[in-house]
């Protein structure tokens, strides 16, 4: 369990409260947790939370331990689809002997925790447990791969200011399957990725515009929370800022006409027209060599991939 608070009397007052009914250890400051290293430098006011030993341990555990480390979690060529599925019994015979589900849950806890990074390529991979080929597998292998080149890296948090920031971005028509597109959105506090996600969009979106208004839409969902949850622990209430690279689904946004070219749009997705009036927070145009959103959406050259994740704190 973690405590966090203003003033230690109170978190002491909390452990006693705590250890009068059940039966505790005061381990003191947090270092390890569910796999995660917490370290602290007061002098330099950073946190940093990373999973170096969780990572050694799923690549011992899938052999991949001495294989050559990849610069990118998977390579800009790569499209995987269904085509790439067994074909034969020699094949499907051959994946049954392969740990796929149980290395895209091991890829999944590192995604989760502390490695935005990889949350594109193993949203991918992870289509594809029901019916894995190998195309599919050595996509999983190239994950693990990057994985052991970077095992070292981490979040940290405090070199930027105590502001809440996101970005989102779509890459239109990017499954090659089903021709849907795929939403990325990351959020920034204290120079760290506080939430993040990479998801298809649950339709087929027409345009380049319409892709990029859903994501911004999903995107501002998440905003609100976040911002209820930072004034709950004391910060004080600021809209949060969404960055999105389309200047046509900004102006979609703020426009409340219909048209021909938007009137198919599902009434729920013109949520952020609402809150972008009532000011719960607030959207702008970056540039997309400035969007860190943009990692999550696609397969990235390595320099532009590298750019991404430091300005998301992973370092």
């Amino acid at each position: 369990m973690l405590l966090a608070g203003k003033k230690k009397s109170t978190l002491n007052a909390l452990k006693q409260q705590l250890n009068s009914a059940f039966s505790m250890k005061d381990l003191g400051e947090a270092e390890h947790i569910l796999g995660m290293r917490i370290k602290r430098d007061r002098q330099q006011h950073t946190l940093q939370v990373s999973q170096e030993k969780y990572i050694e341990k799923v690549l011992d555990r899938f052999n991949v331990a001495d294989a050559k480390p990849l610069g990118v979690p998977l390579q800009p060529h790569v499209k995987l689809s269904k085509d790439d599925c067994p074909k034969n019994d020699d094949a499907a015979n051959y994946m049954k002997s392969v740990p796929y589900a149980s290395a895209c849950g091991s890829l999944m806890y590192a995604l989760v925790a502390t490695r935005p990074d990889i949350a594109h390529a193993v949203g991918v991979v992870s289509r594809f447990m029901a019916n894995p080929g190998r195309a599919h597998w050595e996509a999983v292998k190239s994950i693990l791969r990057y994985l052991k080149g970077t095992k070292s890296k981490c979040l940290c948090y405090g070199k930027g200011p105590l502001e809440l920031k996101g970005f989102c971005d779509s890459d239109m028509a990017g499954d090659v399957d089903t021709r849907k597109s795929r939403s990325g959105c990351v959020y920034i506090l204290a120079g760290g990725a506080i939430s993040w996600c990479s998801t298809l969009l649950r339709i087929v979106a027409l345009s380049t515009t319409e892709a990029e208004y859903i994501s911004a839409t999903e995107a501002s969902k998440e905003a609100i929370w976040l911002a209820r949850l930072c004034s709950e622990f004391g910060m004080p209430e600021k809209a949060p800022v969404l960055g999105c690279d389309s200047q046509s689904a900004i102006c979609l946004a703020k426009n409340a006409m219909f048209h021909a070219r938007t009137k198919h749009i599902d009434v729920r997705y013109h949520f952020i027209r609402e809150v972008f009036e009532d000011g719960p927070i607030t959207l702008i145009k970056v540039n997309t060599s400035q969007n860190p959103a943009d990692a999550l959406t696609k397969c990235l050259p390595k320099a532009q991939h590298r750019l991404c994740i430091q300005m998301v704190g992973v370092t």
